[in-house]
Parts: C-alpha cells; structure tokens; sequence
C-alpha cells in the first residue's frame, strides 16, 4: 500500500475526533456521579435559560438550599473578601441576591457547585494540581476583567474556570484515558495537547466544550473553553469575544506556569503577550504585579472555599517565576499516575444532605437564626421592601431546622383568604398561588389557631384525634404528617403565617426551637411595623 493509500485508509481528523468524543462522553455519563452534577448545573443555568426578567430570588435559592454545604460555602464566599461587602454580614442566600445581584449569584453557584464537585475529588495530587489552577485562573481573568470595565468579572471568574472543564473531567471520569495520556507524554517525550490527541483522538478543550453544551451552558461560557487561532486574533473585521480573550489568555499563561524552567517561563509570558495584543493591552510590568498579587489573593480567598493550597506543585511554579523561590523539579512537575476516584461524595444527593445534617459538628440553628434576627434588624434600617424582609426571615426558618418544606401564607385583606405567597423546598413552586384556605369561623386546626392566637405544632397529623380537624385542602395539596404553623399578627389582625413540615411523623420542633422561631417572627413583625411607618 504506498502512501496516498495509507492516507485515504485513515479516517478523517474530524471525523475520528468526533467519534472518539462521543465514546468518551458515553462513558463519562455511564459513570455514578455525572448523572447528578449534570442535573444540578442543568438546573442552576436554566434558571435565567428562558426569561431572565421571570426568575426570582425564590427560585434561586431553592436550588441552592438543597444542598447545606454548598449554601455554607456560599455565604462563607459572600461574606469573604472575595466581593468586599460593605453592606454587613449576609446570612441568607435571598439577601447575597440583593446585595450581589440575581446573576453574579447564579454564576458564583455555577462555578462553586462545579469546583467543590471536582476538589472534593482532588484527594490525588494531579487533580488538585488542576483545581488549584483552575482556581487561580478564574481569579486572573476576574482582576483583568474589573480593569477591563467591559466584561462582567464574575462571568470572566466562570469562563476562565471552565477552560479546565475538560482536562478535570477526564481525570476524574476517565483514569484510565488520563493514565495513558501521562505514558504517552513520558514515552514519547511530547506535551500535553499532542499526548491527549494521540491516546484519545481529542483534544481536553473538545471536551470540555461538549461537557458544557450538554448542560445547555450560555454559548459565550461554551465558546470561551475554545482557545483563539492566530487568525481569529488578528482579525480586525470580526474581533473575538472579550471574554474568550480573557480566557484563553489566562489559560495559556496557566499552562505556561505549570511547565517549563524560570528564564522560559517569563519569555513564554512576553510571547503570550505579543501573541494576544492589542486585545491584552496591559504591560508586562502589569502583568508582574498582577501574577505577584494573584499569590496572596489565592492563598486567602482558597481559605474561605476551604482549597488546601499547600504544597500544591502549580503554587511553587507559581512563585518561582518572579521570585528566587526554588522552583519544583521536572520530575515533580510531571502528573502523577492517577489513582482510582473517591466516590463517598455525591453533590445535592437528598439522601446523603439529610444524613449529613444529623452529623456531629453541623451548625446549631439556634446560630443561624440568631444570625438572621441580627441581619434582619441592620436592614430593617435600609431600604428593603416587605416581600425581601419576608423572604429572608422564611429561608432563615427552612434552613436553620433543616424542614422538609417551608411556606409562608398571606391573607388578603379584600377577600380574607390565606394563601401561600413564597415558598421554600419540597413541591413549593405547585404551592405558591395555588393554595390556602378561608378566614372564618371553620373549626379547622388552621383556623382554630389564628382564632386562639397559638401556634400550631403538630406531630403527626393521622392521630385520631387530628383527622377531623385537618382541613380536606391540606391532605389534597400537602399531607405532611408533622408540621408548625405559626400565625403572624400585626396589629391585632393575623396578616400571614408561617409554615414547615417534615416528612416523617414525631415533634417538628423542640421547645427551645419553637422560641427561637418565635423570636424571628417577632423580628419579622418588628420590621413590617418600621416599614410601615416610614413607607
């Protein structure tokens, strides 16, 4: 066979990396934990897919609430110098909505959902490695971003990130593809891009691109994790997207960073610079303050994402390049063989969210109320609307006590009729409009409360001697078998309530529960009064 045979005997590139693709994600989707990563990432970006102007703070927040450790790190990142708030502790994800705004919130939910999926995994050292550079990218493209003024920084931090998407996947997903990308490069003695394409017929931007296409990702996150040609930058007609700019600039000089001796690594930077002009125009002598300050920054905001940066190889490599730091060796620079994947960790699991909030150590809700009494009062003093104050003190109610479900009614005035308004957690969106009951002189466990003044706590509401005061509204649309309602009054007139319920009979709440609820209902009505009086 002479060699224009052998050439027409080989499939196209673009057809062998297309069909290796899709093997690849066949097998990514097969394994246990895509299935539930895709359906939360899925879920947090369709929720400004179709109609930005319809979602609300509501939505948002029951995404993030199902999971209790990524809402802690979320707060714990808001409240970090990451932002530099000045507006006070935040405790609610319905207030970071209003501080930050609705999409800086879902992009920050978007990429710490993504990173704590992939770090909690990043137990073998070269995952952490690209972790740790993903890190610190999305932190770069942030910075140049906010001295850009065109791009938003928290869409940069998400794009730069993403650029990792392929390669984490592939590690995590795909030991046994990784590992042979790692022999072919200590074989063959080639780099990274051409061992990937040799042992997998793809490239990690490929990847990551198809990964994200998957999850209906916005197209400038997708088209940012593709790296610019030559062409394309120099194309005066059709100029790239500044956020791929960004990206793709940032990503380099990461790449760069984690190969590479001292001296080559700085005359790399400066062709990186030349090769991305005039799209990057900051100087070299910037771009020397920004990568000395990109240390500190890491090490403190990895602090408030609990990312262990110690001994991490890319965090030497890092500091060597401006600095008289030793720099790692080759061979430590190297990837490591990987190692088989931890699969103790499934990200918003129900089952395990609920077996974790019986665990030792979890933040006692008397904390978390109190914490939200405080918040409430600083901004009953700002200019906040009834509806936020109400939303806030109905999430520090859901998340403090870890209910099922939380609901808050409202009556209205003209027709006296109580109906659900917000909601948090189980089914609530089917709630909200839909459900409530008449004001009146029914014998109803629901009226009898707001008749009496007391709160309701019931344990379970299939005992005899509650199924002929549980009204048929509630077993059509809720039928929980324990729950609190606890009526709001407001000058002597019940304007509202609040609910929750579990999902399993037993005392909903404990006494010393029930009066820290009282308390933040309290602080609710406090400021319902401040409002009215200054409206």
């Amino acid at each position: 066979m002479n060699m224009d045979q052998k050439t027409a005997a080989l499939p196209k590139a673009a057809d062998r990396g297309e069909s290796a693709l899709d093997r690849l994600l066949k097998r990514i989707g097969r394994t246990e934990e895509f299935p539930t990563i895709s359906k939360y990432v899925m879920e947090i970006n369709q929720k400004l897919a179709v109609n930005p102007d319809d979602s609300n703070a509501t939505d948002l927040a029951n995404v993030i609430l199902k999971d209790h450790a990524l809402t802690s790190k979320l707060l714990k990142m808001v409240n970090s110098a990451f932002y530099g708030l000045a507006a006070g502790k935040v405790s609610t994800i319905t207030r970071a909505v209003v501080v930050l705004g609705y999409e800086n919130v879902r992009l920050a939910t978007l990429s710490l959902g993504l990173f704590e999926h992939f770090k909690s995994k990043s137990s073998a050292k070269h995952l952490k490695e690209v972790v740790v550079g993903a890190f610190w990218s999305g932190m770069m493209s942030r910075e140049l971003a906010s001295m850009d003024g065109t791009v938003n920084p928290e869409e940069a931090f998400v794009c730069a990130m993403m650029t990792h998407l392929g390669k984490m996947a592939m590690i995590h997903y795909l030991p046994e593809e990784y590992r042979n990308i790692c022999i072919c490069m200590a074989d063959r003695g080639i780099g990274e891009a051409r061992a990937i394409r040799s042992a997998c017929g793809v490239s990690y931007e490929q990847l990551g691109m198809a990964l994200a296409r998957q999850w209906n990702l916005p197209p400038q996150i997708c088209n940012a994790i593709q790296p610019l040609s030559r062409e394309e930058l120099q194309d005066k007609k059709n100029p790239p997207e500044r956020l791929r700019v960004l990206s793709g600039f940032v990503k380099a000089l990461c790449d760069t960073i984690h190969g590479g001796g001292q001296a080559a690594d700085k005359n790399r930077i400066k062709g990186i610079l030349e090769h991305y002009q005039p799209h990057v125009t900051i100087s070299g002598k910037q771009l020397k303050t920004l990568i000395k300050d990109s240390l500190e920054n890491v090490h403190q905001h990895a602090h408030a994402l609990s990312l262990n940066t110690s001994q991490s190889t890319f965090i030497e490599q890092l500091s060597a390049i401006y600095t008289l730091r030793k720099r790692p060796s080759p061979a430590e620079a190297v990837p490591a063989m990987p190692d088989r994947p931890n699969d103790s960790f499934h990200l918003t699991d129900d089952h395990l969210l609920k077996a974790r909030a019986r665990i030792p150590g979890t933040r006692n809700p008397k904390d978390i109320i109190m914490e939200g009494i405080q918040e409430l009062s600083q901004i009953m003093m700002a200019d906040y609307d009834v509806d936020t104050i109400a939303l806030m003190s109905l999430e520090i109610f859901y998340r403090a006590l870890d209910f099922q479900r939380a609901l808050m009614f409202i009556q209205d005035s003209a027709t006296r009729r109580m109906s659900v308004r917000f909601g948090y957690g189980h089914n609530c969106q089917q709630l909200i409009g839909s459900t409530g009951f008449q004001l009146g002189s029914s014998t109803d466990v629901f009226n009898l409360s707001i008749q009496v003044g007391k709160d309701l706590i019931v344990a379970d509401s299939y005992d005899e001697k509650m199924t002929h005061i549980v009204p048929p509204w509630y077993r059509n649309k809720i039928d929980a078998p324990a729950f609190v309602f606890l009526p709001v009054v407001f000058q002597k007139v019940c304007i509202g309530a609040l609910y929750a319920d579990r999902d399993t009979e037993g005392l909903p709440i404990s006494d010393a529960e029930h009066s820290y609820l009282s308390m933040l209902r309290n602080q609710l009505v406090l400021s319902i009064k401040y409002r009215q009086r200054t409206a």
